[in-house]
């Protein structure tokens, strides 16, 4: 059964297919109130992980990384890290802590910085424009 977010899935599935090896999706759950969205692929010899929560009421979670083996290459994400918290707000991050924050992770989630707001072909887009395809 079509639900409001089946279009703008789709069209999600197809740009990330198209630009990735081996993809797949992992999960894909519709309800007139939410969707979830979970693919997998490679990029060369990066693995691409890509998952998204979308409310009806406009909310959106994600969550993207290039992977090298297990090690994070980069991640996208706007989850309420403490971290990236703590470089938007200083000492009141408390206040803020079920905040969702867009950041950017860095090799191993060693470093993070606030970035803006990504969707998921915007991911797809960055990756092909800065990462190196390597076999």
């Amino acid at each position: 059964m079509a639900t409001p977010f089946t279009t703008t899935l789709d069209r999600l599935i197809a740009c990330f297919q198209a630009a990735f090896e081996h993809s797949a999706v992992v999960r894909r759950e519709e309800r007139p109130s939410m969707a979830l969205i979970e693919m997998s692929g490679d990029y060369g010899a990066y693995q691409v992980r890509l998952k998204e929560i979308r409310r009806a009421d406009g909310v959106r979670r994600y969550a993207y990384y290039v992977l090298d083996r297990s090690a994070v290459v980069v991640g996208f994400d706007n989850a309420s890290d403490p971290r990236a918290l703590r470089l938007k707000y200083g000492k009141n991050y408390v206040h803020h802590r079920l905040e969702l924050i867009p950041h950017r992770h860095a090799r191993n989630k060693g470093a993070i910085d606030l970035s803006d707001e990504m969707d998921g072909e915007s991911f797809v887009s960055w990756v092909k424009e800065n990462l190196p395809r390597t076999q």
